[in-house]
């Protein structure tokens, strides 16, 4: 006789929690990914809105993390040390967005221009520079939209009464009558795509320069379709030091980003370095770590007051000889140092495969949805949970001054501690919701846009030349 094997709930929860947690199901809709080679794409966008996050936190409620220290004399804290600095002090999340968008937008245009099939390439860049658009703009539309009308409940009250100065900067106060804030939400909206402002949520200002980055990295695609890879990188190079030396602002968080981004795509279908990441793991070794470390050492400069520590007072000194006059050395800084990380990630099979775990898939699947959803539910939401629903008691301004009497004070440690985990979940899932249901939306309203606007027959329009592209394998 043959007896079943004993199961325990302890082995039955071991063997069934994973297959319901919401990442779990990655194994089975990776089958069949055109792109599973580069799932840790995925996974690094994962980690970037994570980080996305914990700045604004930050931002909101320990803002000394943005300096070496708190003040000049003060020793600095744990938090505030080279490396361990970098989640809180921001930059970084919206540089790797930027990277990431040059490296996917490219991705399949130059394998293809790279196999020969240069029309192929061609009908993909300009189906992509079309869906582009409307892709970023209808959802941050909906997220603006949503944002509005909780502020006209008065869902940004008590943020505008809090003790925290950053929610009070970024939370919207209402116009005297509905009609104007309905001319305000359009006005919003324009300038959104226009300047990068935006009252009812702050956050968007990146989605302008993040879509400009994909048009640039379009036109540069066609620009050099026909060109010997050997050149491609030249031009990259070229690109990025031009980049280097303009002073505008947030050059090198975008434009740069976007054009190395394309320059990994590239090289990504190099068969030559493949076979020598594949084979040279020691060498690779030699060159990862410590691009990896000084990578984070140079992301660490601090925002704020880099003159109360000497290291970073040491960089400051080094940033007016290679960097232009007038710009942001915190951006140039950070910009620097992730793309070493990135690179020392390029070269690593080991860290490709753990960004391409199951957990860091699903966070990246979130990304765009809790970029969109967070920065209004941190402070309406938590807020709430830190504050209070009511904003009350409050005693307003005095009269005919700005002064404040005293701001709605912060709840004990104890009820932060707790809040603030119980509220990132709450975003998440939020954004898991999101990315269920609005995220498709959005994607139908942009095929029907574009089947209504396209020419019934995708073949229809100029000849293009009949060159030649030979396969490229270096």
């Amino acid at each position: 006789m043959t007896f079943a094997k004993p199961t325990h709930l302890y082995t039955r929860l071991r063997e069934t929690i994973p297959t319901v947690l919401p990442w779990s199901q990655g194994s089975a809709s990776e089958k069949g990914d055109p792109r599973k080679s580069v799932k840790w794409i995925d996974g690094l966008r994962g980690i970037a809105s994570f980080l996305v996050v914990l700045t604004h936190l930050a931002r909101a409620w320990d803002y000394d993390l943005f300096a070496p220290r708190d003040n000049e004399d003060a020793t600095p804290r744990v938090l505030q040390w080279p490396i361990l600095r970098i989640p809180w002090q921001g930059r970084v999340g919206v540089t790797i967005f930027a990277f990431l968008t040059g490296y996917v937008c490219a991705l399949k245009p130059i394998k293809q221009s790279r196999g020969g099939d240069t029309a192929a390439s061609f009908t993909t860049v300009a189906k992509s520079a079309f869906r582009r658009p409307p892709r970023l703009i209808f959802p941050a539309t909906i997220a603006m939209i949503i944002s509005w009308v909780i502020a006209q409940f008065g869902g940004f009250i008590v943020a505008n009464r809090s003790d925290c100065w950053w929610c009070r900067y970024a939370a919207p106060e209402l116009e005297d009558s509905l009609w104007k804030e309905i001319i305000r939400l359009g006005q919003n909206f324009m300038s959104t795509w226009t300047t990068g402002y935006m009252v009812y949520d702050d956050h968007q200002w990146a989605l302008l320069p993040l879509l400009k980055a994909s048009m640039l990295v379009y036109i540069l695609l066609v620009a050099t379709m026909f060109m010997k890879f050997r050149y491609r990188m030249v031009v990259y190079i070229g690109m990025m030091l031009y980049f280097h030396q303009d002073a505008a602002k947030n050059t090198e968080t975008f434009q740069i980003q976007a054009i190395y981004g394309m320059l990994l795509s590239d090289l990504s279908h190099s068969i030559t370095l493949k076979n020598w990441i594949e084979n040279h793991p020691y060498g690779r070794k030699m060159i990862t770590a410590p691009l990896a470390i000084f990578g984070l050492l140079i992301a660490s400069y601090p925002g704020d007051h880099p003159e109360w520590s000497g290291w970073s007072n040491t960089m400051f000194d080094i940033a007016q000889y290679i960097f232009p006059p007038e710009v942001n050395v915190g951006k140039r800084y950070t910009a620097i140092g992730i793309d070493m990380i990135i690179l020392a990630i390029y070269f690593s099979p080991s860290t490709k495969h753990f960004l391409a775990n199951r957990l860091l898939l699903w966070l990246g699947k979130q990304s765009f949805a809790v970029y969109l959803v967070h920065g209004t539910m941190l402070r309406v939401i938590l807020v709430w949970m830190l504050y209070g629903i009511t904003g009350q008691p409050w005693e307003g301004a005095e009269a005919d001054t700005d002064d404040v009497r005293d701001w709605l004070p912060i709840r004990p440690p104890w009820v932060v501690a707790i809040s603030i985990p119980i509220w990132i979940g709450m975003v998440y899932a939020v954004a898991a919701a999101w990315t269920a249901y609005v995220d498709p939306l959005c994607a139908r309203m942009t095929q029907k846009l574009e089947k209504a606007v396209f020419v019934d027959d995708e073949q229809a329009g100029l000849p293009l030349p009949a060159v030649s592209i030979p396969m490229q394998t270096s």
